[in-house]
């Protein structure tokens, strides 16, 4: 079984210290991230279609842009596996 997810764009709100400078170190983290916990645990339904994850839980606040990344990547990741 393959996994496909494609994110037109992370937007990220509300989150003290991130520059747009972070933004390549965040987009990295998130996908090594979400690549690695896919493989690990992927969804279990065949043909899931998400257009909107809604509902994420907050995220930490944090200064670090791989930290931010790997977290927003485990907060996709537990909505598309619940």
């Amino acid at each position: 079984m393959g996994v496909s997810l494609h994110v037109d764009e992370l937007v990220i709100r509300g989150v003290d210290g991130v520059r747009r400078a972070d933004a390549d170190r965040i987009a990295r983290a998130f996908t090594r991230e979400l690549t690695r916990l896919l493989t690990e645990q992927p969804p279990t339904a065949e043909s899931v279609s998400y257009d909107v994850l809604g509902g994420l839980r907050p995220l930490p606040a944090t200064t670090s842009p791989r930290r931010l990344g790997r977290e927003l990547a485990r907060a996709v990741h537990r909505e598309l596996v619940r």
